[in-house]
């Protein structure tokens, strides 16, 4: 809690920055409301060109003979599917022609649908508890320690499995081995071929009989249990992101313990059908449509997973996964204070670009100097199919990309590519959009006569998050601006900028026929960087001090904008002083 004595004096620090354009102290989230007309935007047209122009770039590889692909990019705002393109090689890819139906695996992009169904039928209340709960093979079990004696404690050689938590689970927070056997080579290497790798002759009891390379069947619940029991912990739980197939097994029996149905059912009843995802299956293998560029076999068409298919089961097509992109953003299927639960960060890796959600690999990538934004990717890779998908809630926007080649094609540097024309032509793009329809919406001088008083709104500098607050004069009084007698007072006079809250107030449309964003709230930020690259934190009372101060229970960052059905502001009030200024 900041004291009131702070709140004073923390204010005068926005005086010291001279420059509004530089060191701006951004809130997490959008910079401007998400863009509505992406669809008729001259900015979508041009980076499709900017993309079509990159598929006849030769060292790009995208248009080689032994892949096929379809990207698809769509906005929940409209939602609409905004750009759409498939490739098909001139060799038998199993499908005449690849187009928005034709069917892909997806690889680990199907853990994104594991933890959708639980939190669909469980929510996310269980998180916080033990995997040992409700899987009976991990509760209460007992190591004997002939090999190191004299040690009372040891979780170095196993898994404390009381510790893990379903929430960790899913977010690859757990420290437990990756696989039960699926990367084992024991059963794939004789013991001359690994002798030259160095590896020693393991003993027969050693060697994987299922689910592994050189083996012919999956393994079973209990198999994987005696397998999975055998391996060492990675780290302890909540210490470091560590990626994790059998998580989602885990997860998927903890489900069916709490639900009575198996995470197959749930995925297949209550998302793919739900949604009419009519060229998606969950472990089955579709009998046509399917991209198979070679031998099933080879390729990993007819791969089955069995226990571990929570984790990577899933069949799909382009058209089917715009239709869950849609779902995701627009919380069809969950709640939208679940959904923004689901899309936050539970863990972070060593580097500042990338956190871990459930089970999300989540970017952060500049736009600006002074503007970075979250994106929400997962990709999956299952033999010789790579896919991606790729949602940005900042902008409403989703990018969808599945791929499949022959043995010898590099399929994963096409799925690379193709998911960072996102980040480098489509992002940028929505943003553009976003700060030059938050221009036309907002903009501009709003005046209330009968008490003199006025505020202008600007878009600020190209780049710069938020709406630009450059003078607010209240009863004749000149809250903001070089005059404003806050500056001495609380330092918080010259300029604000405006974010959006993502709160709002909908009406029913003239029409009837439907509802729109009557009111749109927004939280005013005075506050820039200090001091970068100290312990202290330069941005930190841009967060710690909204909502202060507040006169007569009403903050002084608090502002809304009323709206008309076309999405233009038609007034402005800022609800401390009590007066609401018409767009002139």
């Amino acid at each position: 809690m900041i004291p009131t004595s702070s709140i004073l004096s923390l204010l005068v620090l926005a005086t010291e920055v001279l420059a509004i354009s530089s060191n701006t102290c951004a809130l997490a989230g959008p910079g401007f409301p998400s863009p509505s007309h992406l669809s008729n935007s001259s900015l979508l047209s041009d980076a499709v060109a900017q993309f079509e122009k990159s598929l006849q770039d030769v060292q790009l590889g995208l248009q080689e003979n032994n892949t096929a692909w379809g990207v698809a990019l769509f906005s929940s705002k409209e939602n609409k599917t905004l750009y759409e393109r498939y490739f098909t090689p001139s060799i038998d890819a199993g499908v005449s022609k690849v187009d928005g139906n034709s069917i892909f695996r997806i690889g680990s992009v199907s853990k994104v649908f594991t933890v959708w169904s639980f939190l669909i039928e469980v929510g996310d209340e269980h998180f916080n508890d033990p995997i040992t709960k409700y899987v009976p093979e991990l509760a209460n079990l007992r190591y004997t320690n002939e090999t190191y004696p004299p040690e009372v404690y040891n979780d170095i050689d196993h898994v404390r499995w009381e510790e893990v938590t379903l929430g960790e689970l899913a977010s690859h927070a757990a420290g437990i081995p990756r696989d039960p056997t699926f990367n084992d080579l024991g059963a794939a290497l004789d013991s001359s071929q690994a002798a030259t790798l160095g590896f020693p002759t393991l003993e027969k009891a050693q060697i994987p009989t299922c689910s592994a390379p050189g083996t012919n069947r999956t393994c079973t619940r209990s198999e994987l249990f005696s397998y999975l029991l055998k391996q060492h912990p990675h780290f302890p739980t909540a210490h470091s992101p560590s990626y994790s197939n059998v998580a989602f097994t885990l997860l998927g029996y903890a489900q069916q313990v709490i639900t009575g149905a198996p995470v197959s059912a749930a995925i297949t009843n209550n998302i793919m059908k739900a949604l009419g995802m009519n060229h998606s299956s969950f472990q089955d293998i579709p009998l046509s449509g399917g991209v198979i560029l070679g031998d099933k076999s080879e390729v990993g068409w007819n791969e089955q997973l069995g226990p571990l298919s929570p984790a990577g089961a899933i069949f799909s097509s382009t058209s089917d996964m715009v239709k869950a992109g849609q779902a995701i953003l627009q919380s069809t299927l969950i709640s939208p204070a679940q959904t923004r639960r689901w899309l936050k960060p539970l863990i972070q890796t060593g580097y500042l670009s990338t956190a871990v959600g459930a089970p999300w690999e989540i970017r952060y990538l500049t736009l600006s100097d002074e503007r970075i934004s979250q994106v929400h990717t997962k990709q999956g890779d299952e033999g010789t199919y790579h896919a991606a998908l790729v949602l940005s809630p900042e902008h409403d926007l989703g990018w969808i990309v599945l791929a499949a080649g022959t043995p010898t094609a590099n399929v994963a540097n096409v799925r690379e590519t193709l998911m960072n024309s996102f980040g480098n032509l489509f992002l940028p793009m929505a943003e553009q959009q976003a700060a030059d329809e938050a221009k036309s919406n907002f903009a501009g001088n709003f005046v209330d006569k009968t008490t003199n008083s006025s505020v202008t709104v600007q878009a600020g500098p190209s780049g710069s998050p938020g709406l630009l607050v450059t003078s607010l004069i209240s009863r004749g009084v000149q809250v903001i601006g070089p005059e404003s007698p806050l500056i001495q007072l609380y330092g918080a006079g010259q300029y604000a900028r405006l974010y959006p809250s993502n709160l709002r107030a909908t009406s029913m449309s003239k029409g009837g026929l439907g509802t729109y964003d009557s009111r749109l709230g927004f939280r005013a930020t005075y506050f820039n960087a200090t001091q970068p690259g100290e312990v202290q934190d330069g941005c930190l009372e841009s967060w710690t001090a909204l909502g202060a101060p507040t006169y007569g229970s009403v903050a002084f960052d608090d502002w809304v904008f009323d709206m008309r059905e076309d999405g233009t502001a038609k007034s402005l009030n800022v609800r401390l002083l009590q007066v609401v200024m018409e767009r002139e």
